[in-house]
């Protein structure tokens, strides 16, 4: 998944709750809550950033190595397949 580049669905919702943000995918009627990393992660996929971009601006953003960050950005890219909010 390294070298691909996802994008989110359409009609997702999002929305600010304290440090976390709701994504409301109306498509498959679910309510996700993510922290402020996965979220970041989430709307990096535009179709134009992979996940090395992802994981190298994340690494840029918060002073982790970006070999640290990497695996991270990989696993939630894994799982936002799994729930079906990228593709």
């Amino acid at each position: 998944m390294s070298d691909q580049f996802a994008l989110t669905v359409n009609d997702l919702e999002y929305r600010t709750a304290g440090n976390d943000v709701i994504v409301h995918d109306s498509a498959n009627e679910r309510v996700h809550v993510l922290n402020a990393t996965a979220a970041y992660i989430l709307r990096a996929c535009d179709g134009k950033h992979s996940a090395v971009a992802i994981a190298e601006d994340l690494s840029a953003r918060s002073g982790a190595p970006s070999a640290r960050t990497l695996p991270d950005v990989e696993r939630a890219l894994a799982q936002f397949t799994e729930l079906q909010l990228i593709r």
